[in-house]
């Protein structure tokens, strides 16, 4: 460390007395270090420093109702908030521009608002490299002190982090010890006495209102002196020397008056009591002292918000009326015990908070605080809808064999395994009315953060033990800060373990979740995030995307060969640790560019056959993606007539369809949105043009569609989707009134299920939803309707977004035939409508809607989200994803069974995901607690129901 730049100003001393507690400590750890010192006042321009002190002295001691109002008006007004701290940033940040670019610092620390303000404003404009410290020197931090472009925000107390991330949430955030110089330290109180010629056993209260003298000190004084005989006050005046004039003529000989003083630590350690009124510097110095603070009649605005936060700490007693202070102090008297319990409390903080210099080491040792992401609005979209009794969280639960020599699973091995989980390193800025929800990347986490452990043996049964545990976790909601949550469960019958896994809705879905937990398992590398952006012209690196290999143009982490794509190894273009077997799902090798099960043999994935109307792939040629096949009239995988385009195009389908009625509303300015937004969202949905060969060269594309064209097919879908309406009614009961929830399994064999879809002449996956038909026809019998609407999540990652951060998955609204039929009349009602109803644009439409609804302010977009997003348009929520079908091995124990678990929706009580994994189609049926027995029956009937198939 050679030259530490230290940003503070002369507004009263407390800005530079914490700036000069953060010299000494800098001298203590790097003695050979250059430090300078700039005032941030004094750089706004002529005669703006003595403007602006007069102004604060006239706020305090002539008009504290305005000073109040401004401060209100900056935590209860946000745009007034932003456009004052932009404004302010702004300024002070060109102002400081010259003085940091000649002096080219290597740490940068700020004591004032309006000079962390500025260098935040310089680093967001790529001017400022060195890390950014920033040390709240008040109590309570407010909107002014704290910026996410700071590396580190230190506060004086864990009761101060809340208003300081309410502040800016994108802010790190520390608890400091107290910025005062090292004199500032605990003492022997009796020889402190004897040097100034105080009685040592008289109660001594130090009155110091800061270098200013700001307050009733008079008052203060009498009240003090009229309390009890015992009470001998100290005085300090600073440079008020009106005020210690005024005191000197009382001729009281029990007081001591003081003006300025070079010496205030040896009044503090002589005082068993601090009485101030702002809170800042001299309450610092009283705690690091060991002395307990009585906040008198505390000055407006940041005063009062001092004074409350330190006594929630315990660390101060708060009076405000006349007579108060005098009581307090006999209280104390009275009951010495009290005065210890506060002396305790501050020996606490000062023992627990961060030491200055290791708080300096951490700042120069640890990355830049990232800046922020704004979410997708398909990932808003989850964080609009979220409720206390509806959070969205999705997640997966593994159930592992016991390794070969008979050992469980180890915590270990499930750490490993969860280091590739999309939003590990991750925290949630949910957004407010004003601003956008954003993510931001937590570089320091692990999985060891976010990973539990239970036994719960000795052999307890299965499916008693998983289903009790499985209700108790996903029970617990995730938090933004911890978007990702992991339990390990061991002590299962025969040594079996669990892991489960729950994550954020807008941190990423099924397909992301699984296929990174199956690359992990075999071997592959972690994904790292992408590295967030420092500075302008971050973007020039050569071509590596989130987390690459040493190979050029290397895409999601892949090594040993350029162009890879998804992490596998030993192949080019292999996706996601292909093995050799034919017919193999996520993964399968043997074609160049295959993606996500792609083989030349029929059957690839999800067992669908190689004649048309295969779903959800099958694939006879390379190049294909998501199981693509060049069979026409493709549906939910199907591909059509254009070879070059992937299934996933043709399976999008839309979130926003439930809102069809609400749409008919809104149709003109929708049409006119979508008429600004049609080709960049089209374009968006295309695959990349001129994939790579087996030799390296690229694909002749096929040329697009007009825009006209793409306009008039979304038009269409807008269509579509505004006649649909509300969904059916359905008489059960839709009460959500808790977070609880309860999960109820199955599981079929896959090969038997690929066989009866054969038979049947229909897709694997529309065999399995019309089994969940048939299931919830009996369960909700007489009553059920002709047709139940059921919202079908459907993926739209591809090899560019395979493993992003977010929910890459679109939604096709299906009314499944759930009246009274027979069970082979409803596979093939079912089939009718999956592909009727998933055609006309609609898919299309519903991405396209999704994203002209981002468009929006966030409060409206947060509206038009719980509109669209809730129990009005669909009844169900239903997703078939698939999984691994060879056999995928943690460290020798063997991943036997995977559930995917599901999120209801507003007035949605069923969810029900289904998954291929190995040799059985798993079924996790979601419901809210308390109705328990339907989750039970649906399960039970799906698979009573595949028995009569």
């Amino acid at each position: 460390m050679e030259r530490v730049l230290i940003v503070s100003a002369n507004m009263g001393q407390g800005h530079n007395a914490t700036g000069r507690a953060l010299e000494d400590a800098i001298r203590q750890r790097w003695p050979d270090a250059t430090v300078r010192w700039v005032n941030a006042l004094e750089r706004l321009g002529p005669g703006f420093e003595g403007l602006f002190q007069r102004i604060y002295v006239a706020n305090v001691e002539s008009v504290p109702w305005l000073y109040e109002f401004f401060y209100a008006a900056i935590w209860r007004i946000p745009w007034f908030a932003a456009a004052s701290r932009w404004f302010t940033a702004a300024w002070c940040g060109r102002r400081l521009a010259k003085p940091i670019a000649e002096f080219a610092p290597d740490l940068v620390l700020s004591t004032y608002p309006m000079g962390t303000a500025g260098l935040a404003w310089l680093r967001r404009k790529g001017k400022l490299r060195a890390p950014i410290g920033a040390w709240v020197s008040d109590f309570a931090p407010h909107p002014f002190w704290v910026y996410g472009a700071a590396d580190l925000t230190m506060v004086m107390h864990d009761v101060a982090v809340a208003p300081a991330l309410r502040s800016s949430p994108s802010a790190h955030v520390g608890v400091s010890a107290p910025p005062v110089r090292a004199v500032f330290r605990p003492g022997d109180q009796t020889a402190a006495r004897h040097e100034l010629g105080l009685p040592p056993d008289a109660f001594v209260p130090l009155v110091s209102c800061g270098s200013l003298g700001f307050g009733e000190i008079e008052t203060t004084v009498r009240e003090l002196l009229a309390a009890d005989p015992s009470v001998a006050p100290i005085a300090i005046c600073g440079r008020n020397d009106a005020a210690a004039a005024r005191l000197r003529a009382l001729g009281e000989p029990r007081l001591h008056v003081v003006g300025w003083t070079d010496q205030p630590e040896r009044y503090t350690l002589a005082a068993d009591v601090v009485v101030t009124n702002a809170g800042g510097a001299t309450s610092l110095e009283a705690l690091a002292c060991g002395r307990p603070v009585l906040m008198h009649r505390p000055i407006a605005a940041h005063g009062k918000a001092n004074a409350r936060l330190m006594a929630d700490a315990g660390l101060a007693l708060v009076s405000t009326k006349d007579g108060e202070l005098a009581e307090t102090v006999r209280g104390l008297l009275a009951e010495p015990e009290r005065l210890k319990e506060m002396a305790e409390a501050v020996a606490r903080h000062c023992e627990t908070a961060t030491p200055l210099v290791e708080a300096l080491e951490s700042l120069v040792s640890a990355p830049l605080n990232p800046p922020t992401q704004r979410l997708r609005p398909e990932d808003a979209l989850f964080v609009h809808v979220a409720t206390p009794e509806v959070p969205q969280q999705v997640g997966a639960v593994l159930l592992f064999d016991p390794k070969a020599d008979g050992t469980p699973v180890t915590h270990a091995d499930a750490e490993h395994l969860l280091a590739a989980t999309p939003g590990l390193r991750t925290r949630l800025l949910p957004g407010s009315r004003l601003w956008r929800a954003r993510w931001q990347e937590d570089p320091g986490r692990t999985s060891a953060d976010v990973l539990t452990s239970v036994r719960v043996g000795p052999e307890a049964p299965l499916d008693a033990a998983l289903t009790r545990e499985m209700d108790a976790f996903f029970s617990e909601p995730v938090s933004p800060e911890h978007p990702v949550r992991a339990r390990l469960v061991t002590g299962i019958e025969g040594e079996q373990g669990a892991l489960l896994i729950a994550l954020h809705h807008a941190a990423s879905d099924g397909i992301a979740v699984i296929s990174a937990l199956v690359g992990q398992a075999r071997g592959k590398e972690p994904l790292t995030p992408v590295p967030v952006p420092r500075r302008r012209g971050w973007w020039h690196r050569p071509n590596v995307a989130l987390g690459a290999s040493d190979a050029p143009n290397a895409t999601l982490g892949a090594s040993g060969a350029p162009d890879a794509a998804l992490g596998a190894s030993g192949a080019p273009d292999a996706a996601l640790g292909a093995s050799r077997a034919p017919n193999a799902a996520l993964g399968a090798s043997g074609a160049a560019d295959a993606a996500l099960g792609a083989s030349h043999a029929p059957n690839a994935t999800l067992g669908a056959s190689g004649a048309p109307n295969a779903t959800l792939g099958a694939s006879d040629a390379p190049n294909a993606a998501l199981g693509a096949s060049h069979a026409p009239n493709a549906t939910l995988g199907r591909n059509g007539s254009h070879p070059e385009r992937s299934a996933v195009r043709a399976a999008l389908a839309s979130l926003a369809a439930p809102a069809r009625g609400a749409l008919a509303s809104l149709a003109a300015p929708v049409r006119a949105a979508l008429a600004r937004v049609a080709s960049p969202v089209w374009h968006r949905l295309e695959r990349p043009s001129g994939p790579a060969n087996r030799s390296g060269t690229a694909e002749p594309a096929r040329a697009k569609p007009s825009q006209r064209n793409q306009a008039a097919e979304l038009a269409r879908g807008v269509w579509t989707l505004a006649r649909a309406g509300a969904a059916p009614r359905v008489r059960w009961d839709k009460r959500i009134d808790s977070p609880r929830r309860h999960f109820a399994r199955a599981h079929l064999s896959a090969p038997e299920v690929r066989k009866a879809a054969r038979r049947a002449g229909v897709p694997t996956t529309n065999l399995v939803l019309a089994l969940v038909a048939e299931a919830l026809h009996r369960e909700l019998g007489g009553t059920a309707p002709e047709r139940l609407r059921v919202l079908i999540p459907i993926s739209v990652r591809d090899t560019g977004t395979f493993r992003q951060l977010g929910n890459h998955t679109g939604a096709a609204s299906v009314d499944l035939p759930t009246g009274a039929m027979s069970l082979s009349e409803r596979v093939r009602a079912t089939d009718r409508m999956l592909s009727d109803q998933v055609g006309h644009g609609a898919p299309r439409a519903g991405n396209a809607v999704v994203r002209v609804l981002g468009i929006l302010p966030p409060a409206l977009h947060r509206r038009a989200a719980k509109l669209v997003y809730r129990g009005t348009w669909f009844s169900v929520i239903a997703s078939v994803l698939p999984g691994a079908r060879s056999p995928v091995v943690l460290n020798g124990a063997l991943v036997r069974t995977v559930y995917p678990v599901l999120s209801l929706a507003p007035g949605v009580p069923v969810a029900v995901g289904i998954m291929t994994w190995a040799d059985r189609f798993t079924v996790c049926i979601t419901v809210p607690a308390g109705q328990e027995a339907r989750g039970d029956r649906l399960a039970a009937a799906v698979v009573e129901a595949f028995g009569r198939v």
